[in-house]
């Protein structure tokens, strides 16, 4: 019973209302563990601008954010954290040229293609910070600085590098387009897109060490986050923070489904 008080306080931290089990593979160890939660909702697009005739664009992209959710997990481990975006805002900036010259009917595929090309590379840079910089942090002590640091890198990774990376050729693309033109033209709005963002993101830095003997979990902190990022600034701030207390009784179902709740013990 106590075993069972530590992990639903623990997991009351974490979850939102809407969550579905994300499980990780323990390095020296093969069974799998549960560590966290995946929010199922999908990060949602705005436009700066309010234009009628950029309506259908900009339903594109949702689509396609929509649609590649299932397949794109905000959720990363690194270190003795476990990152968990509980929401997820990208703004974009339709009064530029360099995108709005390509809102046409008939470039619909492109911006869609332009967009699967947005996903994967915010995705990719998330997961290479959280594997370089995560170790070196320690939110519970030092929560403030440790947080800006960590969205300073993420804004160097995602902003500051892109032009260099997307002009020498350094990104990678999955799912290209086999029409030529629509190939070209959705990397020149992946180029328009990454850099007319701005990306608000909150949710949860959670801490656990298991012990590698007995394969238990030892400790952990839930810290709130909230944090904007575009390519002239990086900003966050952290707390603690207790989400609804029902939360609890789907996270002892979903252990149950998942036949992990012996591993807790």
């Amino acid at each position: 019973m106590k075993m069972m008080n530590i992990i639903l306080s623990f997991f009351i931290l974490v979850m939102l209302a809407n969550v579905k089990a994300a499980t990780f593979q323990n390095a020296n160890n093969s069974s799998t563990k549960l560590i966290g939660y995946n929010p199922i909702s999908h990060p949602t697009v705005t436009f700066t601008i309010y234009k009628e005739k950029h309506i259908p664009y900009l339903d594109a992209i949702n689509d396609i954010f929509r649609n590649e959710s299932e397949n794109t997990k905000y959720a990363f481990q690194g270190g003795n954290y476990h990152w968990v975006l509980t929401g997820f805002d990208i703004s974009i900036d339709n009064s530029s040229r360099h995108l709005k010259k390509h809102f046409s009917s008939n470039r619909i595929e492109a911006i869609q293609a332009g967009t699967t090309f947005f996903i994967a590379y915010i995705k990719e840079k998330f997961k290479d910070v959280v594997s370089r910089c995560m170790y070196k942090y320690d939110f519970e002590n030092d929560c403030p600085n440790d947080l800006n640091d960590f969205a300073n890198n993420l804004k160097a990774s995602i902003y500051d590098r892109f032009e260099y990376e997307f002009t020498h050729g350094l990104i990678k693309y999955e799912s290209e387009p086999k029409d030529v033109k629509v190939k070209k033209r959705a990397k020149k709005i992946f180029k328009a897109l990454v850099p007319n963002s701005d990306m608000t993101m909150n949710g949860h830095f959670i801490k656990i060490i298991w012990d590698s003997e007995h394969n238990r979990l030892a400790h952990n902190i839930s810290i709130y986050f909230s944090m904007n990022i575009n390519k002239n600034n990086a900003n966050a701030t952290c707390y603690y923070k207790f989400p609804k207390s029902e939360i609890a009784e789907s996270f002892v179902k979903s252990l149950r489904k998942h036949d992990l709740l012996s591993q807790m013990y």
